[in-house]
């Protein structure tokens, strides 16, 4: 099938065919980057106002149903998915501009999110090559100096090699995302 994007659906639709609840689907009406949306993601450009007709794929009958549904994009945003035609039109008509903009703006929370894991995953990595490298490993710890690798220190003491100071990273993401996710927030990684 090649590159496609998959849809996650705010309510399953039944299979005609055989009844099973379908959750997702894929699609290839977007960029094709195997990323996964759901309503309020932006899936174009926010010129892009549309409704992308997509027919219905079953898992369990492992077949195209014949049946279609709709997504609805104003402005760059996937803002519904129905099945009707004529639903996704109105939605695209009634569309509130004040949830638009509330939905930016979780976007651009979650950029900023993004970027800051990124940037910490950077500069774990360059403290991973100038710990080992540098020799850092070896020195008894009062020989290290204090505020180098001040952020990551903890990690790194622990670590024997490169390979274990990765894995231990990936681990404290891990559970920083999880304790997010406990919280109702959204997770890092």
């Amino acid at each position: 099938m090649g590159m496609f994007d998959t849809i996650i659906f705010d309510r399953s639709i039944p299979c005609p065919k055989c009844g099973a609840e379908i959750c997702s689907d894929q699609t290839k009406a977007f960029e094709c980057t195997l990323d996964d949306y759901r309503v309020g993601d932006c899936v174009a450009h926010a010129e892009e106002i549309r409704i992308v007709r997509d027919e219905l794929f079953c898992g369990k009958c492992t077949a195209f149903t014949g049946a279609y549904y709709y997504l609805a994009v104003y402005r760059g945003i996937l803002v519904g998915i129905e099945q009707e035609r004529e639903a996704a039109e109105a939605l695209l008509r009634s569309f509130n501009f004040e949830k638009l903009l509330l939905w930016y703006h979780e976007m651009y929370r979650q950029r900023e999110r993004a970027c800051g894991a990124t940037h910490r995953a950077e500069m774990f990595m360059h403290n991973v090559c100038e710990w080992f490298e540098g020799g850092y490993d070896k020195m008894a710890p009062e020989d290290r100096r204090s505020l180098l690798f001040i952020w990551n220190r903890d990690i790194l003491e622990k670590s024997e090699t490169s390979l274990a100071a990765l894995h231990h990273f990936l681990a404290e993401c891990e559970a920083e995302a999880k304790a997010g996710d406990d919280n109702g927030q959204m997770s890092l990684w």
